[in-house]
């Protein structure tokens, strides 16, 4: 049996692991299978927050180890040439996060993705069943509509606007220094301090 505990691990949220769980406990493996499609999907999204992108030295990693798909010889191109790493990460996430909306898309209505117009009893999709077979399958729900607003970050899928990235590449005092003045009323010193910062 799948514990809290072992959906925590694999990075659900609290709220988002009791709801698996609780759909599970119930016999709803759609809702089940939903909660775990939907973290997959953003699982392997690069992470924006991090003050030095990780993804990097993963993917050059991965290439040296002569995983195929990845083109480290372009990314270190695009590095040498002066690319800031925390632009690539902006542009490989949008890539990555159009890539899996447009996979949801596929996987919820596969029949459209190939431009057939069929009704909607013989219109092919997923579904799941149990292993026991006791219940009949059980169409999955649609994963597009809840896929951008699972995004970690918050945004909905949209870019990291410059002024965010470059709040996070602040040190700790620094942005505490200019988030108490903005709490004290100083804008004009806050945006001294911005300037001087970054």
């Amino acid at each position: 049996m799948i514990e809290l505990e072992r959906l925590r691990a694999i990075g659900l949220t609290l709220d988002r692991a009791e709801r698996a769980l609780a759909a599970l406990q119930s016999g709803d493996l759609r809702g089940f299978v939903h909660e775990l499609l939907l973290h997959g999907l953003w699982s392997d999204v690069v992470d924006e927050r991090a003050p030095v992108p990780h993804w990097i030295g993963r993917w050059r990693e991965l290439a040296g180890e002569g995983f195929p798909i990845i083109d480290a010889a372009a990314l270190d191109r695009l590095l040498a040439a002066g690319a800031d790493p925390h632009d690539l990460t902006g542009v490989v996430r949008s890539a990555q996060i159009l890539a899996i909306y447009n996979l949801a898309q596929q996987l919820d209505y596969p029949a459209l993705a190939l431009g057939w117009d069929l009704p909607e009893a013989v219109t092919p999709s997923l579904a799941c069943i149990d292993q026991a077979g006791a219940a009949p399958p059980q169409r999955l729900h649609p994963l597009h509509p809840q896929l951008l607003e699972r995004d970690p970050s918050g945004r909905f899928g949209e870019p990291c606007p410059l002024a965010l990235r470059q709040w996070r590449m602040l040190p700790e005092p620094a942005r505490g220094e200019i988030a108490a003045r903005v709490r004290a009323g100083q804008r004009s010193q806050a945006a001294a301090l911005w300037k001087r910062d970054v």
